[in-house]
């Protein structure tokens, strides 16, 4: 067995998450990582309508912000919420919604 497959067995990664991270080149940045992980389905979760404010709150608190026109950038899809929410974990930054924090921590 290739390498690859233990590191799937032993840390429970899905097929398609392995072939996104082979697929990364060796140069690749933080930012290339955060929306490759964020593009995972295993780390998205729906957006609930109470969540969208602190999603769009934290998102002006996180390094590396979604495209698009600053005043015009809300948190809209899952990989969005997982973007910022790898972020949010990563940067130590406090989110006040309880469900946010557990599904950050999970």
């Amino acid at each position: 067995p290739l390498h690859g497959s233990h590191v799937m067995s032993r840390n429970m990664v899905e097929f398609e998450a392995m072939k996104s991270i082979i697929a990364l080149p060796h140069d690749s940045g933080p930012l290339q990582l955060l929306h490759m992980l964020s593009s995972i389905e295993g780390l998205q979760r729906p957006i609930r309508r109470a969540e969208k404010k602190v999603l769009n709150d934290a998102h002006k608190q996180i390094k590396h912000k979604l495209e698009g026109a600053p005043s015009k950038v809300r948190v809209q899809t899952p990989a969005e919420k997982a973007f910022v929410l790898l972020q949010c974990s990563i940067g130590q930054i406090y989110l006040d919604d309880t469900t946010l924090r557990q599904e950050m921590n999970h």
